[in-house]
């Protein structure tokens, strides 16, 4: 995750892919307290306005954001970005040390781009499992300037896999622990965005607007993760 500054209320995610942009304005009254999803939108793209994490169209994307922010009279967002893709370096790797330095990735796609890695859980082969994820500075740039664009604050950009496990450790909450999500990614073939069930949103999340969560779960599950980055 590359953070650009702090996150309050009128905190709008965006998660792009090819095919389509949701927006998301959720809102916390305060720290700890149960967050509120205060509007929702997912659409489609008409045309090649994403493309490979490269954004092709900046004028069109910025025109779905805008649109969302008048529509719910949104004062002063800020916005964080998810994206994916093969511009996008991620990749889960087993070392065997629990607190590496990052000397011990070594791989070269990593010489020239901004990287994070995170510690997921312990191997059930022995080691421990890290996900690492990457994008150039170029890539960074880019979306800063739409965030500008389109008349918000830039809080942060990261990748939907981070995005939903920031969601994952929220649900969890001081039940959280590596050893459980190193059982629940073994019993999901660790398929991260197959963790969490729809009753889960429900549970956890007050809703201010209609979901169709059995069509939304995934790209909403996105955006919240969005919300909890720090």
């Amino acid at each position: 995750m590359w953070p650009w500054g702090q996150k309050k209320n009128n905190f709008v995610s965006i998660s792009l892919s090819p095919q389509n942009i949701s927006c998301c304005l959720a809102r916390q009254s305060k720290r700890g307290g149960k967050i509120t999803i205060k509007a929702y939108e997912r659409t489609n793209f008409a045309s090649l306005e994403f493309e490979k994490s490269i954004v092709f169209n900046p004028t069109n994307i910025s025109h779905h954001i805008k649109k969302f922010i008048k529509k719910y009279d949104i004062e002063k967002p800020k916005v964080a970005f998810s994206v994916s893709g093969p511009n996008i370096f991620e990749k889960t790797v087993t070392l065997s040390k629990s607190a590496p330095k990052k000397t011990d990735f070594t791989f070269p796609e990593l010489k020239n781009i901004n990287w994070n890695h995170t510690y997921l859980c312990p191997s059930t082969k022995g080691g421990f499992h890290f996900y690492v994820h990457g994008m150039a500075k170029e890539t960074l740039f880019q979306y800063r300037l739409l965030a500008i664009k389109s008349g918000l604050k830039p809080h942060a950009i990261t990748t939907k896999t981070n995005a939903y496990l920031q969601l994952y450790k929220y649900v969890k909450g001081k039940k959280f622990t590596q050893n459980q999500l190193a059982i629940d990614l073994s019993e999901n073939h660790y398929d991260m965005q197959s963790l969490l069930p729809i009753k889960t949103l429900e549970e956890n999340f007050n809703f201010d607007t209609k979901i169709d969560l059995k069509n939304e779960m995934l790209f909403l599950s996105i955006n919240l993760g969005l919300f909890l980055v720090e």
